[in-house]
């Protein structure tokens, strides 16, 4: 029973659940400040069918490379104990689950706009599982990538049957950015090794990454600007959000909005000043960073959303993230707590 489990953890990658679940979350707060709680878990249940197609079509895609890959050994599809027609055909299915349940809690207006916009993440998301670590150019199959989780914000925003507005555009640019940074920096680092000797291309190995024999990493500068631009867009970008997109009529939101999105930029740059000059393993460094810059637009959003869909997208946030043990590896080092990250 618990060797099940652990595959169904795996094989629908509950841990990056949250990522997937907060976009068209956020877009539909965005849009419709009265977005009401049934709606809310309805748009989780779209999230989840999209999320099992994106990212079982992507051990599909990656199987020879995961094969390899340490940190993959015991995910089932690279076991063996499932097959991948097995696993072709649950992502497949996960496409029309989407498409219907999309009909069942979305809004009827706007329905060609919303239809389209979940199409067209599928196929952007498609396009980068088929060629993301093949293309020549890895930084334009990153903005492909981000593109379709970009196109979720808008989904969901079309979902409540309102129009989009600036904030919808200041999240979609932020996700972009977010994904760009996550999947060029965050992910490329953490599989450089593997990565490298098979030969994929990677933003990370393009710009001139390299693994070391002792394990560590040699990032030349090149990295190190194209991470700083990204993470400098990601903390100015709400910054702006809170001055010109939220409404001016909720005061109190405002200033809220700004305390909570204040808060989580200082603890990004504390996470990254701490990583630069106390002994750590850069996936406790990388795990705090993402928690943080996933957590910015929930700050920026959260408090003019209603108790109801609030506690819907946090729990979506914080969930996944309990599930994971590199949270808790994370958290130990940042706290200077014993533990495997002193290793």
């Amino acid at each position: 029973m618990y060797q099940q489990l652990k595959d169904l953890y795996h094989l629908f990658r509950l841990s990056a659940f949250g990522a997937t679940a907060l976009p068209p979350l956020l877009g539909a707060a965005s849009a419709d400040r009265r977005l009401e709680g049934r709606r809310a878990i309805g748009l989780l249940g779209v999230a989840a069918a999209f999320h099992a197609f994106a990212y079982l079509h992507n051990d599909l895609c990656d199987l020879d490379l995961d094969r390899t890959q340490p940190l993959r050994a015991d995910y089932p599809l690279v076991r063996g104990s499932l097959t991948p027609r097995t696993v072709r055909v649950l992502a497949l299915t996960a496409i029309p689950v989407a498409f219907a349940l999309d009909t069942l809690v979305a809004a009827p207006e706007r329905a060609h706009s919303r239809r389209i916009r979940m199409a067209a993440a599928m196929l952007l998301l498609a396009a980068y599982n088929r060629w993301g670590k093949s293309y020549p150019f890895p930084p334009l199959t990153d903005l492909i990538q981000a593109a379709g989780w970009a196109a979720l914000i808008g989904y969901g925003a079309a979902a409540t049957g309102h129009r989009d507005n600036r904030l919808v555009s200041l999240l979609s640019g932020y996700e972009l950015l977010l994904i760009m940074q996550v999947n060029g920096i965050h992910g490329a680092l953490r599989d450089l090794a593997n990565d490298y000797a098979q030969g994929a291309r990677t933003t990370a190995i393009w710009l001139g990454a390299r693994p070391q024999p002792d394990g560590g990493m040699s990032l030349p500068p090149a990295v190190a600007i194209y991470a700083l631009s990204l993470q400098a867009a990601l903390t100015l970008l709400p910054l702006v959000g809170v001055g010109s997109a939220l409404p001016a009529t909720q005061p109190g939101v405002r200033r809220r909005a700004a305390a909570g999105v204040t808060l989580v930029t200082i603890l990004q740059l504390i996470v990254l000043v701490m990583g630069a000059w106390r002994r750590a393993r850069p996936a406790d460094v990388g795990m705090l960073h993402l928690i943080l810059i996933l957590s910015t637009p929930i700050a920026l959003v959260g408090p003019g959303m209603a108790p109801a869909p609030r506690s819907t997208l946090l729990l979506a946030h914080i969930l996944p993230l309990l599930a994971n043990g590199r949270t808790y590896a994370a958290l130990r080092w940042a706290l200077a707590l014993p533990g495997d990250s002193d290793r």
